[in-house]
């Protein structure tokens, strides 16, 4: 009997048997063809009004709910350490999709958005479903828990187990951060220096953040405690890393959360480095940077491409810890 030779896509080749109708044919070489759409069948899909709609909806949702990637235009180094961290992987985790399924279907569906809220506060503020493939999410849904979900928070919510809602704007509206105002303004008030930023969201240029309202409660404990402290509808302490915490000896001597997961060295109260939170303009196709973390703390790194901003206190935004 002829037998066909195939290439998988690893490109490692196997032997299949032949149709029958081709069996006198000898060795031949299969390959997947997909039948390309004709000219109008492309026209139909390019003029959908369904998809037309859809992308619309997509783009008008990133305006609401800016993306990370958008914020790193000015917080490169923020982005780089976030990128990594488990808050970016929040959504993504099998382990978290597969324990969220099986509580799901366990509870016939009770639980409802309870495990997703903490995961994607994005897609919970968007309507998205519960069970639905992170492929389809729209893009920032995808991020878990992403700039917006923290500096787009304008009130202390408590322990609600991550049930809150988020400021829905576009980039050139207020963000919310631990210092206010005041290096902001500087910045904007020197154009020469800082050139091409626009806060207007109709005006072409840099488009930023028109004012940062301060919010104290992003270096407290209490912040931390919307999220990493659970507990059930029928009252059962799923997680309460929060509550473990006021009750330890790190909280009596009046260390914070943000003390050794947001400082020089992960997991070590270790102070704070002083860094500038942004750096404007410069190659975005070439490394931008004031600095980085490791192990033994911060580095600092003098600012070869764009203009940064002035030191401040710098936190870790890897949000490592010793576990």
């Amino acid at each position: 009997m002829a037998l066909a030779l195939i290439q998988p896509i690893g490109g490692v080749s196997a032997l299949a048997e032949p149709p029958a109708s081709r069996a006198k044919e000898g060795p031949i070489l299969l390959a997947a063809a997909k039948k390309a759409p004709s000219v109008s069948e492309d026209s139909k899909a390019q003029t959908n009004p369904t998809d037309a709609k859809a992308e619309h909806t997509r783009l008008f949702s990133e305006s609401k709910y800016p993306s990370a990637a958008t914020c790193r235009t000015c917080h490169p180094d923020h982005y780089r350490e976030w990128s990594v961290s488990a808050h970016a992987y929040a959504q993504l985790s099998p382990v978290f999709n597969a324990m969220a399924a099986t509580t799901t279907k366990l509870t016939s569906g009770a639980n409802g958005d309870f495990c997703i809220r903490c995961h994607t506060q994005v897609g919970m503020n968007l309507g998205e479903p519960v069970f639905m493939s992170n492929m389809d999410r729209h893009p920032t849904s995808r991020e878990g828990i992403t700039c917006v979900v923290c500096h787009r928070l304008e009130r202390a919510y408590g322990k609600v187990s991550g049930r809150f809602a988020l400021v829905a704007a576009d980039i050139t509206k207020p963000a919310f951060g631990p210092t206010g105002d005041a290096e902001l303004k500087r910045v904007l008030s020197k154009p020469d220096e800082y050139p091409s930023l626009v806060t207007n969201p109709n005006e072409t240029g840099l488009k930023i953040h028109g004012d940062i309202e301060k919010s104290e409660q992003l270096r407290t404990p209490g912040f931390c405690g919307s999220c990493h402290d659970v507990t059930l509808m029928n009252g059962f302490r799923l997680e309460e890393a929060f509550s473990s915490f006021k009750n330890s000896p790190a909280a009596h001597r009046g260390e914070t959360c943000q003390d050794c997961h947001m400082g020089q060295i992960p997991g070590k109260k270790s102070g704070y480095a002083e860094a500038p939170a942004a750096i404007i303009g410069g190659d975005p196709s070439k490394p931008r940077t004031a600095g980085y973390f490791d192990k033994e703390g911060f580095h600092a790194k003098e600012v070869a491409n764009g203009t940064p901003t002035k030191p401040r206190r710098r936190t870790n935004h890897m949000f490592a810890g010793p576990d």
